[in-house]
C-alpha cells in the first residue's frame, strides 16, 4: 500500500467515525426532536450530491489547469460518451438507495449498532470483487471477513440488559435493521461496480482513463436526477418548506456525506473496496 492509499484510508476511517454519530444527532434533533418535523432525506441526499458536484469540478479544474480546460475534459468523457456515461447511472441509483437507508436506520438504531452492521458491507463487497473483477483473494482476507460477519451477527444477537436495549427492541429496531442491511448491500455492490468503472479502460482503447473527478460528476448528477423526483413524492417533503428542519447539524452532515463520497473514491483508485 502506498503513502496515498495509506492517507486516504486514514482519513476515510475518521470520516465514518463521525457519520453514524451526526445522522442519529441529525434525526433526533432536527425539528425540536419530533420525527414529523424532521428533515426530508431526499432533500438532504440531493443537497450533498450538489456539493459532491461542486467539490469535483473544482478539484477537476486544478486537475486540469484550468476551467475552459476541465470544461473540454467534461465534453469529451461525459457527452461524446453517453454509453459509459449511461452504465454510471447503475451505481448512482444504488448510492441513491444507500444514502436514504442510511439515513432511516439511524432513526431506529443506536449509532454504535448502526456502524457494526454497516460493516457487513464487507461481505458484499468480496463476493462482488470476485464476480466482477474476478479478483482471487487469499485466505487470509476471507478469514478476516468471516470473523467480521460472525461479529456482527453477535452484535444483533446479544441482548444487554440495559435501558438502550429496551428502548430499541421490538418492531423499530427490525426497521432498523433491514435498513442498515439494506444500504450495506447497495453500497457493497455500487463500490465495485465502480471501481471496476475507473480502473479498467474500455477495451481497444488507448486513451487515458478518465478523471476520477468526472466519474464523480456523472454519479453525482444521476443521482441529482433520480432524488428530485423522489423529493416530490416524499411523505416527508413540506413544499412551503423545502428545508424544513434544516440546522447546523443536518447542513454538516450533507457536507461531511459529501465529502466522504470523494474520499471513498480516492480509496476505490487507489487501493481497493475491500481495504475500504
Amino acid at each position: 500500500m502506498d503513502t496515498a492509499a495509506a492517507l486516504a484510508l486514514f482519513v476515510l476511517t475518521l470520516q465514518n467515525i463521525s457519520v453514524p454519530i451526526m445522522m442519529r444527532l441529525a434525526r433526533t434533533t432536527s425539528g425540536g426532536g419530533n420525527m414529523g418535523q424532521a428533515y426530508c432525506i431526499p432533500v438532504l441526499v440531493c443537497f450533498q450530491e450538489l456539493c459532491k458536484i461542486v467539490f469535483s469540478f473544482g478539484l477537476l479544474i486544478r486537475e486540469q489547469g484550468g476551467i475552459q480546460k476541465a470544461s473540454a475534459r467534461i465534453k469529451e468523457d461525459i457527452f461524446m460518451k453517453p454509453t459509459t456515461t449511461l452504465k454510471l447511472g447503475v451505481p448512482a441509483i444504488c448510492y441513491f438507495v444507500q444514502n436514504n437507508c442510511q439515513q432511516l436506520a439511524n432513526s431506529y438504531l443506536p449509532a454504535a449498532v448502526y456502524a457494526v452492521t454497516y460493516q457487513g458491507k464487507t461481505l458484499v463487497v468480496a463476493l462482488m470483487s470476485v464476480m466482477l473483477l474476478n479478483k482471487k483473494l487469499q485466505m487470509f482476507r476471507w478469514v478476516a471477513i468471516a470473523g467480521l460477519a460472525l461479529g456482527v451477527a453477535m452484535v444483533q444477537c446479544a441482548k444487554a440488559p440495559d435501558n438502550a436495549s429496551k428502548e430499541y427492541a421490538g418492531s423499530e429496531f427490525l426497521v432498523g435493521l433491514m435498513y442498515a442491511i439494506t444500504a450495506a448491500s447497495m453500497s457493497g455492490f455500487a463500490g465495485v461496480y465502480f471501481e471496476k468503472m475507473i480502473k479498467k479502460s474500455q477495451p481497444g482503447s488507448r486513451s487515458a482513463q478518465p478523471s476520477l473527478w468526472i466519474r464523480n460528476i456523472q454519479l453525482a448528477v444521476f443521482s441529482i436526477f433520480i432524488g428530485v423526483p423522489t423529493v416530490y413524492t416524499s411523505a416527508s417533503f413540506d413544499a412551503a418548506q423545502p428545508l424544513r428542519g434544516f440546522d447546523g447539524v443536518v447542513w454538516g452532515l450533507g457536507v461531511n456525506n459529501a465529502v466522504g463520497g470523494l474520499i471513498v473514491a480516492l480509496v476505490v483508485k487507489y487501493a481497493d473496496n475491500i481495504l475500504k
